[in-house]
């Protein structure tokens, strides 16, 4: 008998709630992390305080991101999770498999080679030294390559799972977000109402 079926025998018809709270914690925090990096870190020239500071808060983010990503792990292991919603096509629910697996093999790749990183170039002392400044050479870490191109795989698998989540929602109209979500049974079977009358 598994874990899961020790705990509860019966069939959930949503996440438990630490799972759906972790989901969009975990969420947030990826997409802080992929915005920082982007839109933030790269705008910062390597020599100034800055980037070095920039970069702790970067990585305290990902450490986040791994310890939630670890609980959820354990969590889901233990936990009822409701059955998958079928989108009535085998490739798209085979795809939205595919997705799953992705997004978690493709945030604790990110999270290693972001470790490795540090460890190869050396980052805790920068961080923790007098004169905060970034070693040379660091932006040609063959480890710094693979790490950017995981987060743009990571991105795109992201809006992937979106793009699924909201068909799911509002063209199938099959009350997805509810399973993932913090409002009543009540609240989502009203809203679901009116969606299918507004048709």
């Amino acid at each position: 008998m598994l874990p899961a079926e020790r705990l509860d025998t019966k069939k959930a018809d949503r996440h438990p709630p630490l799972i759906r709270l972790l989901h969009w914690a975990i969420a947030a925090m990826i997409l802080a992390a992929l915005v920082m990096s982007t839109f933030v870190m790269t705008r910062i020239p390597a020599s100034s305080p800055d980037k070095v500071s920039a970069l702790i808060r970067h990585i305290s983010v990902g450490s986040l991101v791994f310890s939630a990503s670890l609980l959820r792990l354990v969590t889901r292991r233990y936990s009822v999770a409701p059955p998958a919603l079928s989108s009535g096509m085998p490739w798209a629910d085979t795809l939205a498999l595919v997705v799953h697996r992705l997004l978690e093999a493709l945030t604790f790749l990110m999270i290693g080679s972001g470790i490795a990183m540090v460890i190869q170039a050396d980052l805790i002392t920068v961080m923790f030294s007098e004169h905060q400044v970034l070693p040379a050479g660091l932006e040609a870490l063959p480890l710094r390559t693979f790490h950017i191109g995981t987060a743009s795989l990571l991105a795109a698998t992201l809006a992937l799972h979106v793009s699924g989540a909201l068909y799911h929602q509002f063209i199938l109209r099959d009350g997805l977000f509810a399973r993932m979500g913090f409002a009543s049974r009540e609240a989502h079977a009203s809203l679901d109402k009116e969606q299918t009358e507004a048709v």
